[in-house]
């Protein structure tokens, strides 16, 4: 009788637990509260394919589909974000038909100089070989998680040239496929041509492009980098240009890099940066929706073709409560319908050309939604300081990567 009464006041307490650990309360006063199981134990996961390549296209290893991106950038995810924060702004992701993304590892800051270069080493190690708190699954084994990028938009303007920054590149993309064979991996490049490209220099917003240490086909034509990547920032770049303008340059921008990363580099190209101001037009159109459907619809071009251009990660999506963390270009998507609508057309037109929905994406997505999606770039800063070192903040800010969740690739999308 007693021991009845033991084996019931256990599994009392383990639905109590299991309750507790599935229930997410909303972040805000709109937001409704979710209960879904979510069972983290890695022999009970569904199977689930390495995001590969083949030539120009992403592809799914499992299956041998292809991929297409649409996604998003939030900054803030690892340094500001909370259990409850991250679920729903992955959440939301997830209900625009967006597949990944992207986020910084922490580690934001001052030049980390030599012997510093030495623990960077570790760092990447540490990141690459901790085991997931919840699946207990090795980063480097961890099939959700879609790449590794070096560093988000690399300068050495000490170095125009190129060669100290090509040589970090190769470095460090060679280190971390000694670790880890089975994720792809990328620069974080802006986009930019360097004087060696004298033929793309045209390409570039203005003069002073070519003059900050990186060129986009050299730094990406190393052999360890999977595929390439650019930004895209009309308003900063060409500041006084009117909207037709930075239109036309944009969708020049991105054939350049499209046909490019087809047919010199024969890669993928990702778009990981899309950003743009927020300005409404008499016409009641949007400037941000404007330029963002010129990439979008490059994007779309080049994967009705078959060509290199593999997707876009729009630049940056927050949530309520995060208004300290915005920037000239953040938005909260669905306070902005017209762009909410944008993003899951992109979404569901890509899907539409190459597959069906995955009946199994969902419950994909609620299980590893804990974990944190995102394509996560290693260092936070542009410039590389005197080309010495990579910029970090302090031994505290760089561990806060051990504590939190990495970078994991959705595969998950909703119907429209």
């Amino acid at each position: 009788m007693r021991e009845r009464k033991l084996y019931a006041l256990i599994g009392g307490l383990l639905l109590l637990a299991v309750v507790y650990l599935n229930w997410e309360p909303g972040s805000g006063s709109g937001s409704e509260s979710v209960f879904e199981i979510r069972i983290p134990i890695p022999w009970l996961q569904p199977r689930m394919g390495f995001v590969t390549r083949n030539s120009t296209r992403f592809v799914d290893s499992e299956t041998g589909s292809l991929v297409y991106v649409t996604g998003w950038n939030s900054y803030w995810l690892m340094s500001s974000g909370s259990r409850v924060r991250v679920s729903e702004m992955l959440r939301r992701g997830r209900d625009m038909g967006m597949g990944v993304c992207r986020t910084w590892a922490f580690s934001d800051g001052g030049p980390q100089c030599p012997p510093g270069s030495m623990e960077w080493l570790s760092i990447i190690e540490t990141i690459l070989t901790r085991k997931n708190t919840y699946s207990g699954v090795m980063y480097s084994d961890e099939p959700a998680i879609f790449a590794w990028e070096l560093m988000n938009e690399p300068r050495c303007v000490s170095n125009s040239s190129g060669p100290l920054l090509q040589a970090w590149i190769a470095e460090m993309a060679s280190y971390i496929k000694s670790l880890d064979q089975k994720h792809l991996i990328t620069v974080g490049l802006e986009g930019f041509y360097g004087h060696q490209r004298p033929g793309r220099l045209g390409v570039n917003p203005g003069q002073w492009a070519a003059s900050l240490g990186s060129d986009f086909i050299q730094n990406s034509a190393v052999e360890q980098i999977d595929f390439a990547s650019v930004h895209a920032y009309p308003d900063s770049w060409i500041p006084n240009a009117s909207l037709e303008e930075k239109a036309k340059y944009l969708a020049r921008w991105v054939d350049s890099h499209v046909n490019d990363s087809q047919n010199v580099l024969k890669k993928p190209v990702l778009f990981t940066e899309v950003g743009s101001h927020f300005h409404v037009k008499k016409n009641g159109s949007y400037d941000r929706d404007i330029l963002l459907k010129t990439v979008y619809d490059k994007v779309y071009e080049s994967a009705k073709l078959g060509q290199a251009g593999a997707g876009a990660l729009i630049w940056q999506l927050v949530i309520e409560g995060m208004e300290s963390y915005q920037d000239e270009f953040s938005l909260i998507a669905k306070e902005h319908p017209s762009t909410y609508k944008l993003i899951m057309q992109q979404s569901c037109r890509l899907r539409s050309l190459f597959g069906k929905t995955d009946n199994n994406s969902t419950k994909r997505f609620n299980l590893f939604r804990d974990y944190l999606i995102k394509m996560i770039s290693f260092v936070g800063e542009s410039n590389v300081s005197h080309c010495q070192g990579l910029h970090t903040n302090n031994e505290q800010d760089l561990l806060k990567v051990y504590y939190v969740q990495l970078i994991i690739y959705l595969c998950c999308f909703k119907e429209a």
